[in-house]
Parts: C-alpha cells; structure tokens; sequence
C-alpha cells in the first residue's frame, strides 16, 4: 500500500468522502481571478485584493515555502428539503445547520496531520486551509480530481454534488499527483442561472458577489439595496437556489450525517421569534454555527426583509412595535421597509 493509499484511508476514517493529490503550481485560472477583481465582483470584501491574498492564489508556496503536495479534501453536509418550511417561517442555507465547519474541518486536518506523521515516519512542515485560507481551493480540487467547477461557481463531487466544505492540506513531502477530474458534468444545463432570483451567476462559472444572496445575508454589513430586497425571498441566512435546483444534487438527501454534524437549531426559523431575539439569545443559539458570521444586526435585517416578502399583514403589529424601540439604523431602514411593502 503507498503513502498516498494509506494517506487516503487515513482521511476517510475521519470522515472525509473524497481525497486527491496535487502539485502546488501556479492555477490556469488565476488570471480569471485577477479579473473578477478588477470588475469589483467582490463587491466589500476588499481583503480579497490585498498584496499577501493575491500573492497566495498565485502561488501556495507564499503560505508554506516547503510545500510540494496539496492535498484536497472533502467533507459532505445534508441538504434541508426546500418543500418543508411554512408560512411565517425564514431559511436559513443547510451548511449553516451544523456546528461551525470552521472547527470541524480544522480538527480533522489536526488528526489527519498525526495521521500522516505516524505514516510517513518523520518529520514534515504543513499548513491547513479551510475556505478563509487564500488559496484557489476549487481549482485545486479539480487537479487533485475531487469533482468540476460547475457553472454556479461550486465544486461538484460526482457522488456528494456540492453539498461537500473543501480544505486542503499542503505538506513537504513528494507525492504522486492524482489525474485532473476532466468530465464537465454540467454539460448544457442552466438551470441554476435560471434560479438565481438575482441573475449573480455569471457565464464565466464566477459569482458576481453584489447580487448574490449569500454574500447579501453574511458578508455585507450595510442595507441591502431595495430594488434586491424582494430577491431575498424568506432567506435569513445564506441561500441554497442554485444547489437545490442542481440534477447532480438530486439524490444527495439521502446521505447520513456525521456525528458531529447533527443540525443544533431548526432549518425554517419562526420570523417573529428571531426579530425579538435579544443579543444574548442570539449568541446562545447561533454562537457555534456559521450563522454567527451575519452578526446579530445582520441577521435581523435579513429577518425584517423575509417578514416584507411574506405577505402576511399579521406581522404589522409587530413590526410597528420594533421600530419603535430599534436603535440600529439597518435594522431599522429594513423594518421600515417591510412595513411599507406590507401596508401596501
């Protein structure tokens, strides 16, 4: 058994589902990158563009000099059925359901780390990467034959789809590099640029990040403009459109979950309890989980927004009585907001 056998064995009795080798070189695609910055598809994640993060992309070996394998992996999460949620209720995208995937993952590139100590039988330099790491991991993934880039930008394993969290784990020691994965599994399917209740999906397979829901709902900080405000639908968190409408995600549901990926609140939250969460019942439901990320502001200017696109007048009174007492000016424009489109 080699290295890269026993290494693979290794990571999937942690639970990783797919495993592959790769050389630390410049990606083909890097200019690709460039050139989504210089059109500000970015939209406020200016640390994006940053010398060191352009510098990383470029080249890996900024973040470990040594390195001489990547080694890419893949860790799957269960999909919410999209049928399930009532009126009243907001969505919150499936990942978010777990424990934060920034911990899980780390953990298991910790152990993976002992793993490959004890296999190759001395000492080596490493670095982990987990999706805040710049590092071009999705073009990676593909070299080390995890899956395709598929045309809403995700990287889709042939048997997980794309609900899988990617790291990479780059080591100093030589290693036989997997094939690229060369089938393009999308073929002439649209039907995620369909889906996409903004149009952010764009035909070069990248993301036009000022329209996305998902950057919308965490990243951004600010109002969310009104003319995408009825985009946002009933999402408070995240969005999964362009994942639930994917046929190579159609048979994923049926997977089992790790045991450390149990969800820890519900997928379709009640609207009028999360409006009404004080901050300290926020970081106790949510300080765990990715939904942290959206901040408690955030969080309940997305739930202002899903009560405007509910259509249910009931939430007036509500409403009514939360800007009266709202000292947050975001949160406020999306209450006022809401009202608006609910009186009309």
């Amino acid at each position: 058994m080699s290295i890269e056998e026993k290494i693979k064995a290794g990571a999937k009795d942690l639970g990783f589902v797919a495993v592959g080798f790769t050389k630390p070189e410049s990606p083909a695609r890097y200019p690709d990158f460039v050139q989504w910055l210089k059109e500000s598809k970015q939209a406020g994640m200016s640390y994006l563009a940053e010398e060191r993060s352009l510098a990383a992309r470029k080249d890996p070996r900024e973040l470990l000099p040594s390195c001489q394998t990547i080694i890419c992996l893949a860790l799957p999460y269960l999909p919410v059925d999209p049928k399930g949620k009532e009126p009243g209720q907001g969505r919150i995208a499936s990942y978010a359901l777990e424990r934060d995937y920034h911990q899980v993952v780390t953990e298991k590139l910790s152990l993976l780390v002992g793993k490959i100590r004890e296999i190759y039988g001395q000492s080596f330099e490493h670095y982990a990467c987990v999706d805040t790491s710049p590092i071009l991991e999705k073009y990676y993934a593909q070299e080390a034959g995890l899956g395709w880039i598929g045309r809403n930008s995700l990287l889709i394993n042939p048997d997980y789809g794309s609900w899988i969290f990617l790291s990479e784990l780059l080591v100093s020691i030589e290693m036989t590099a997997d094939q690229p994965f060369a089938y393009d599994g999308c073929g002439e399917c649209q039907r995620c640029l369909q889906a996409c209740p903004t149009q952010a999906i764009l035909p070069n397979r990248t993301i036009d990040a000022r329209r996305c829901l998902s950057y919308l709902t965490i990243e951004n900080r600010g109002e969310i403009s009104d003319d995408l405000k009825p985009s946002v639908r009933d999402w408070i968190f995240g969005c999964d459109i362009c994942q639930n409408v994917c046929p190579a995600n159609a048979a994923i549901a049926k997977r089992q979950r790790l045991k450390e990926q149990e969800p820890l609140f519900e997928a379709f939250p009640d609207l009028a309890a999360s409006l009404t969460l004080s901050p300290q019942e926020f970081k106790q439901k949510y300080g765990d989980t990715p939904v942290w990320r959206a901040k408690y502001k955030g969080f309940r200017r997305n739930v202002a927004i899903a009560i405007g696109n509910s259509q249910q007048k009931s939430f007036i009174p509500l409403l009514e009585k939360q800007a009266l007492s709202e000292n947050d000016a975001v949160v406020l424009e999306a209450i006022q907001w809401a009202l608006g489109q609910l009186k009309k």
